[in-house]
């Protein structure tokens, strides 16, 4: 495929442009931007050259689609990944939350690519920490393998699978759609993962403090509809409290 001069440009600003066509930028902005792409990489590349090896990360572009398919950003921003056994520190990465894959760019060939899944352990990417669950590790359980954030860590855990959903339908208009949130959350007590929605499923799983949990719920006006993340951590800290 024959590559044109504006190609050659986005490969040098994938990390610290969206992911999507930058074809508007002003020409002092991208002049900026290829600099310091060409900076970082010369002083990276031998550091993160052990992450190459994963193949290559496509996604269709479909202009209809609102939103994006990656976690809080579609613009590169670095982080820290534990890959074969090693942290890496200050990669610029994507976390695509459709296809469940880690992102980063190929220093050598300037292309998106995915890391090995199964040889991420962990990473930490827009001050979450996520960590890679196995099938072994969840045997018996109602979750699947893969990526999940790690919410809080005590006698108890919670963790949160993110997760987007992309709907697509036509309209008199053509096609339309958007990615919308699919994210679940679990508890993890006795090693045993319970899928938890609300204070009621909460409350289940934590019944040995359940009256108050149920007081400092009410006291601290937590919502589990609205800010379910928030009320489910708090509950969970509340409750290591209560152990001690």
């Amino acid at each position: 495929m024959r590559k044109s001069p504006a190609y050659l440009v986005i490969i040098f600003l994938i990390p610290f442009l969206p992911f999507a066509a930058i074809a508007q930028a002003d020409s002092s902005f991208v002049d900026n931007a290829v600099s310091n792409a060409l900076q970082q990489y010369r002083t990276a590349v031998g550091v993160h050259a052990h992450l190459y090896n994963g193949p290559e990360y496509h996604v269709p572009v479909k202009p209809h689609v609102e939103g994006h398919q990656f976690y809080q950003d579609k613009i590169y921003q670095n982080g820290t990944v534990k890959y074969d056994g090693a942290w890496f520190e200050d990669v610029p990465m994507l976390y695509d939350l459709v296809q469940d894959e880690l992102v980063i760019v190929n220093h050598g060939s300037g292309q998106p690519q995915r890391l090995v899944k199964n040889r991420v352990d962990a990473f930490k990417l827009h001050g979450h920490t996520f960590v890679r669950l196995q099938a072994d590790s969840t045997t018996g359980s109602s979750i699947q393998p893969g990526f999940y954030d790690l919410l809080y860590s005590g006698s108890v855990q919670v963790l949160m699978k993110r997760e987007k959903t992309l709907f697509e339908r036509a309209s008199t208009e053509g096609m339309e759609g958007e990615f919308r949130d699919a994210s679940n959350f679990y508890l993890v007590k006795d090693e045993i993962y319970h899928p938890v929605s609300n204070k009621r499923s909460v409350m289940r799983v934590l019944q040995d403090q359940k009256k108050p949990l149920n007081k400092f719920a009410s006291t601290n006006k937590l919502r589990f509809g609205k800010e379910r993340e928030y009320a489910i951590v708090k509950t969970a800290e509340h409750y290591d409290s209560l152990q001690r």
